[in-house]
């Protein structure tokens, strides 16, 4: 890296030679406590590296972090030596702390992971100043991807496979190392200025887009579905070893309902206390091997006029065509979105997850229209 500035030359903002008695090696250990936030996270990260068929390769993105940042050490230590605490970073290292709050509030693990990788990183922009938090950052976006459900987001985004999901991941991962050699070398340190009006601008954008594309929301509607109305029989289904390891926590009942023309199948899951036992509807499914051909939020009419929101899923299962309504319901709202539902999930609250589900085989439209018509007669 560069030389310490002599004597008369002008340094950029936030890279001010200090003097000998600001002890570079005390500012690196106070980077390296900024990640704490992010280690109380890393028990749950190798549950999920366990656990989680989606997460259990994540591992490797913490292994690409922890190269990339040894790659990029050199030239934090000589940033300390030639910065002093960057009082520019207060209001990002602010931001980060508050998302982790909210992650640790709402209990959503990717928020909070997040959070806590956001924290670190600001965290060294502040002790150790923008250039070594710049060259770090590549490491960061690296470690970023590797937290859990960043690869069911992707499948649940673009409908596309685990793996290709972790193929994609995995070159941006490689992109971050790739980015990083090149400001090595370079030496190249973009304007903290125009860093952070860019993340600013980001954010900005990011809320408004989330903000646009709410998710609306109806009465709560709970059908019973053990009492069977006239003209159609129901019948209780054992659950299966793996569906009690899934919806560990929760009461769970499964059904089996017939016409006399289709049969249906359906669930519900009273939600326990721990929220992270209660996965989308299309996690379940490609974990039970069906492929997902489309999922999408929509607001659905009862033959009774009632208002239904679902998570409408056209899947493949065994080779069939199925179609699965989705949707969650509180004391107060019914919701087809899985992520509005986890917002406002409150272990207080008797939130309960149900799935109903039919074969396509005779086309999406009449399958759609006898799943609304059984439904209305609970």
């Amino acid at each position: 890296m560069k030389e310490p500035i002599s004597a008369g030359e002008t340094s950029a903002p936030g890279s001010e030679p200090v003097s000998a008695a600001c002890l570079p090696w005390l500012r690196l250990a106070g980077a390296f406590l900024a990640g704490v936030p992010f280690f109380l996270t890393l028990p749950y990260t190798v549950y999920s590296w366990r656990f989680s068929p989606m997460d259990r390769l994540n591992w490797i993105f913490h292994v690409i972090f922890l190269l990339v940042a040894a790659c990029g050490f050199p030239a934090v230590k000589d940033s300390v030596v030639r910065s002093k605490l960057d009082f520019f970073a207060l209001p990002a290292v602010a931001a980060s702390a508050v998302v982790y709050a909210v992650g640790v509030l709402k209990q959503i693990y990717l928020i909070r992971i997040l959070g806590g990788v956001a924290f670190w990183w600001t965290g060294i922009w502040f002790s150790c100043g923008w250039a070594a938090a710049w060259v770090l950052l590549p490491a960061f976006g690296a470690l970023a991807l590797g937290s859990t459900s960043t690869t069911f987001l992707l499948c649940n985004r673009f409908l596309i496979t685990p793996t290709v999901a972790f193929v994609c991941k995995l070159g941006g991962a490689v992109l971050c190392a790739a980015f990083c050699a090149v400001l090595i070398l370079t030496e190249f340190v973009m304007k903290r200025e125009v860093f952070w009006f860019l993340l600013a601008a980001g954010a900005i954008l990011t809320g408004t887009v989330v903000s646009r594309g709410g998710v609306a929301s109806a009465a709560p509607f709970r059908p019973d579905f053990s009492a069977a109305p006239e003209g159609i029989q129901v019948r209780e289904m054992a659950l299966s070893e793996s569906s009690r390891r899934f919806y560990e926590g929760s009461e769970v009942h499964q059904y089996n309902l017939s016409d006399g023309f289709f049969d249906y199948s359906a669930l519900m899951v009273r939600c326990g206390s721990d929220i992270h036992k209660i996965h989308p509807a299309s996690h379940c499914l490609r974990s039970s091997g069906a492929e997902i051909l489309s999922e999408s939020v929509v607001m659905l009419s009862l033959p009774d006029g009632r208002e239904l929101p679902v998570t409408e899923i056209h899947s493949r299962v065994r080779g069939l065509p199925v179609l699965t309504f989705v949707w969650y319901t509180g004391p107060r709202e019914t919701t087809g979105s899985f992520f509005t539902f986890r917002r406002k999930w409150s272990p207080s609250e008797d939130w309960r997850s149900y799935q109903f589900a039919v074969s396509s085989a005779g086309g999406d439209d009449a399958a759609r229209k006898v799943l609304l018509e059984v439904l209305s007669k609970f």
